[in-house]
């Protein structure tokens, strides 16, 4: 028998003062949620777990570099969360990092995207994008489609069918995780998106750390050479998607309000 849902607070430290914090906004609006333990890459590459593995030239051929240690453990955060939802029989998952607050109309915009049979619902985003407003929600809130990624997973909603699309993608790991909800085009995972956002960023507060690069290896020759013809196939499918969606982007236009609290949102 399936469960309804669960919402989890992705942490490193579940003491920490803007985890409990969370905890206890969520649950004032009406919201049991849990802290799921980060994946530590502080200290050294987490292990990978079957199935999961590292698409290294693919990494190289698209950014130029393989994944830190830190944003590895980021990603396998994520992508743990979403396996053990699914694992365990639930319908939907709410994933928060624990450098996020929430609004007030949190856990009522929430519960209004549920049964709507969307994959995937970000409840925030660090890009302001094209985007076909659907429906009013709760409030001011309303539903919107964009046309292009958002950026950011610091809260989101994913469904069942949402949750298995990105697993079975997601397995192959080569660009941080958030870059992977934003090639949706990829693997047909249909993503939503609320405005106003119900959640804005507390920067430098999180405790799943991210670091730059430091990795002494370069592209070699040949992942430049194919660098171009790589780019252009991602492009070709990300046209290819908009296409066959047209539809649903035809009236796509920026807000012409603000969206969200969060300062680095652009």
């Amino acid at each position: 028998m399936q469960k309804k849902c669960i919402c989890w607070v992705i942490s490193l430290n579940s003491e920490s003062e803007n985890a409990q914090k969370l905890l206890a906004d969520l649950l004032r609006q009406g919201l049991d949620a849990e802290i799921f333990p980060a994946i530590d890459g502080r200290v050294g590459m987490p292990a990978l777990e079957g199935g999961e593995q590292i698409r290294g030239n693919l990494a190289m051929v698209r950014h130029g570099k393989r994944l830190t240690a830190s944003e590895l453990g980021c990603y396998l955060s994520h992508l743990r969360a979403i396996k053990a939802a699914y694992r365990d029989g639930y319908e939907y998952v709410c994933v928060i990092e624990d450098d996020v607050v929430i609004e007030n109309r949190f856990g009522d915009v929430y519960r209004s995207v549920l049964d709507k049979g969307l994959d995937m619902v970000r409840l925030m985003s660090l890009r302001i994008r094209k985007r076909t407003v659907l429906e009013s929600l709760v409030g001011e809130h309303c539903l919107v489609r964009p046309e292009r990624g958002g950026l950011g997973t610091q809260a989101y909603v994913l469904n069942r069918v949402g949750m298995r699309k990105f697993i079975d993608y997601a397995q192959n790991i080569y660009e941080p995780v958030d870059k992977v909800f934003d090639h949706f085009f990829l693997f047909d995972l249909k993503v939503f998106a609320v405005e106003p956002h119900v959640a804005y960023e507390l920067v430098h507060e999180t405790s799943v750390a991210k670091s730059s690069n430091t990795a002494a290896d370069k592209p070699l020759l040949w992942h430049r050479v194919v660098f171009h013809p790589v780019k252009l196939w991602f492009s070709l499918r990300r046209h290819a998607y908009r296409f066959r969606h047209w539809r649903d982007f035809r009236n796509a236009a920026m807000p012409e309000h603000e969206v969200g609290r969060t300062e680095r949102a652009r």
